[in-house]
């Protein structure tokens, strides 16, 4: 397998300390491709699936063999029993799920 020497780490898509619009996600992603970025890096915690939704939408007509996709295993999203504003992990998103550990 190989890769571009440098990755792009998606977690600020995923508005990680401050939101990010989805025009800006979309262009940051065809930046690092267009300069020839194919691995990209996200994860369910990030944005609370932000990152993952926002990523997969980018890359969605790129060709599947052109780019490696990590993401992380073990971390699920469930609904939130009771949303209460904002997420506390520094992404800027509402807080109607809730990370779960779960390496089942």
């Amino acid at each position: 397998m190989q890769v571009s020497r440098y990755g792009f780490g998606a977690a600020p898509i995923g508005n990680l300390f401050s939101t990010v619009g989805e025009d800006v996600a979309r262009a940051a992603v065809d930046a690092a491709y267009e300069a020839g970025i194919r691995l990209f890096d996200t994860a369910p915690h990030y944005g609370l699936g932000l990152s993952e939704r926002r990523l997969g939408a980018a890359l969605a007509d790129r060709p599947r063999d052109s780019y490696i996709l990590s993401t992380k295993v073990g971390r699920l999203l469930v609904p939130a029993e009771e949303p209460f504003g904002r997420d506390e992990q520094g992404f800027d998103v509402p807080a109607d799920l809730r990370r779960v550990w779960d390496f089942s």
